[in-house]
This record gives structure tokens, C-alpha cells and sequence, in this order.
């Protein structure tokens, strides 16, 4: 498949005031959601949480202190004790950080929001803003997830493809947390058994976490003819088949106005779909 010469021009373009504000009426009129301030509520909420962790290790940090430098002296019991909280209220101030960074990231502004259905729009692709529940039956074990933004594009071969950015809730009523990622979904045209690639270096993570050793098992061959040819463009990525489509992710964010990122992102899709039509199983609406 030949790759199409990308038109980023609008990723880096400065719309006018005017034409700004009449773009967003109407963008908001047919995606209220792309204004709702759960981002900015989230951030504070996290904020507020890594503040609280953080007086929680500093109060345990200085504990420690008191305990090393008390006159009777510290049992090794309440020693460890007190490092242990310490090391766990720090980790969690560094995850409530990250988390408050990544989402405040995320909270798109007028303009980003022009840029990319402009940049959409101009490569015939589709834009879709979000935050909306992601269709992905095998991960809503997990937790919550959402699809932050999202860029749709059908070939003129018919093969669906979708570069979206995710957020996925997971953890106990005691811990919670949240992983944010990108991916590339790309249109087996045929359903699969739902199995996880083992990236190219040959470090079979599971993308999917929980799934059964049946799922991880392997499988016949011709079910699976395209690996070895896909595999090797999928430097940087997880794979998943989930029935009759192809699941590419990474931790950083896919969907951006860089315009450097877009053709290395592209480029990544259409090799894998030409690794998929080498070996004959040709990516197709299904």
C-alpha cells in the first residue's frame, strides 16, 4: 500500500479570532463533550491527592529521623515501619504526579481542537475529540476506558484503521490508578483467536493483562501467517489481535499536533498493513 503524502499544514497554523470562535460554536454544538471540565476537575483532584501524599512522607521521612536520633533508641520493627511509609507515600506522590501531568497534557484547547479536524479533514480522515467509552470488550475488566481523541481513516482498499489515545482506570477500592497510551487499530477483515503479539526484540509482554493461557497460547500457523512479517514493524509497540482486528499500542500519546510525529506514525501503519497483505491476510472492512 502506497502511503499518502500528508497535509500537516494546519497542525502549525494560527486561525484568526473570528474564525476560531466560529469553528468552536460549531465544534461544540456536535461534540459537547470536547468542553466538559473533567479534565481540569481531574487534575485538581489529583493535585490535591499528590500534595496530601507528599505532607504524608515528608511527616514519615521525619519519623525516621525521630526514631535514628531518640535518646532510647528505635526497635529495627519501628524502623522499618517508618522507611516502608515513607517509600509508600513517596511512590504515590510520584503516581499522582505523573497522572496529574498526562491528564492536564490532554486538555485540549480551541485551537489544538481546529488543528486536528482541520489536519483531519485535509487527509481524509475523521475526527472524533472525546473523552467517550472505548469498544474494547477484552480490556473493560480493567476498569473504565476512554478514548481522549481519535482519527479515523478508511483506505481506499477498505481497510479501517483508527490512531486514538487512551486512558484506562484500573486498581482496588485501596489502590487505583490510571494507564495512559496510545494506539493504531488496524482492520483484519476476518476475526482472529485473541492472542498477544510478542514484540520483534522477543519480549512477549502481554499487553492484555489477565488473560487466560489460552489466549497466550500459541496458535496455528495459519492463523497467525502475517506475524513474522508484521513483527518486524512493530518496533516500539505491543500487539494484540482482538477478533478481527489488529491492536498496536505504546505508553506515549499517538494522536498529536507535532506535525514531525505524523509521518513516522503513518509510516509505522502502512508497513504492518503491508506485512499483512505480503502473507495474505489482507486488512479489509470485514
Amino acid at each position: 500500500m502506497r502511503a499518502p503524502a500528508l497535509v500537516v499544514d494546519a497542525l502549525t497554523a494560527r486561525p484568526g479570532g473570528r474564525e476560531l470562535r466560529r469553528f468552536w460554536r460549531a465544534f461544540v454544538a456536535e461534540h459537547p463533550q470536547a468542553c466538559a471540565p473533567r479534565s481540569r476537575t481531574r487534575v485538581v483532584v489529583l493535585l490535591i491527592a499528590a500534595v496530601l501524599s507528599g505532607l504524608a512522607a515528608l511527616i514519615a521521612v521525619l519519623g525516621t529521623v525521630s526514631l535514628l536520633t531518640r535518646r532510647q533508641g528505635a526497635t529495627p520493627g519501628e524502623l522499618i515501619g517508618a522507611v516502608a511509609a515513607a517509600v509508600l507515600f513517596a511512590l504515590v506522590l510520584i503516581a499522582l504526579g505523573r497522572a496529574a501531568v498526562r491528564t492536564g497534557r490532554r486538555r485540549m484547547w480551541p485551537r489544538q481542537h481546529w488543528a486536528l479536524a482541520r489536519f483531519a479533514a485535509d487527509n481524509g480522515f475523521t475526527y472524533h475529540p472525546g473523552p467517550f467509552p472505548a469498544d474494547l470488550p477484552t480490556w473493560s475488566y480493567r476498569g473504565r476506558l476512554l478514548q481522549t481523541r481519535a482519527l479515523r481513516w478508511v483506505t481506499p482498499d477498505g481497510c479501517r484503521i483508527e490512531w486514538s489515545d487512551f486512558e484506562q482506570d484500573w486498581g482496588t477500592s485501596a489502590y487505583h490508578t490510571t494507564q495512559f497510551g496510545g494506539w493504531i487499530r488496524i482492520g483484519l477483515g476476518r476475526p482472529l483467536p485473541p492472542i498477544v503479539l510478542p514484540p520483534a526484540n522477543g519480549d512477549a509482554r502481554a499487553l492484555a493483562e489477565g488473560f487466560g493461557s489460552a489466549q497466550h497460547a500459541p496458535v496455528d500457523e495459519d492463523d497467525l501467517s502475517f506475524r513474522p512479517a508484521v513483527l518486524a514493524e512493530m518496533n516500539g509497540w505491543d500487539g494484540e489481535v482482538i477478533d478481527d482486528e489488529l491492536l498496536l499500542t505504546r505508553s506515549l500519546d499517538v494522536v498529536t499536533t507535532d506535525p514531525a510525529e505524523w509521518p513516522e506514525i503513518l509510516r509505522t501503519t502502512i508497513l504492518v498493513i503491508d506485512g499483512i497483505e505480503q502473507s495474505g491476510d489482507r486488512p479489509g472492512a470485514g
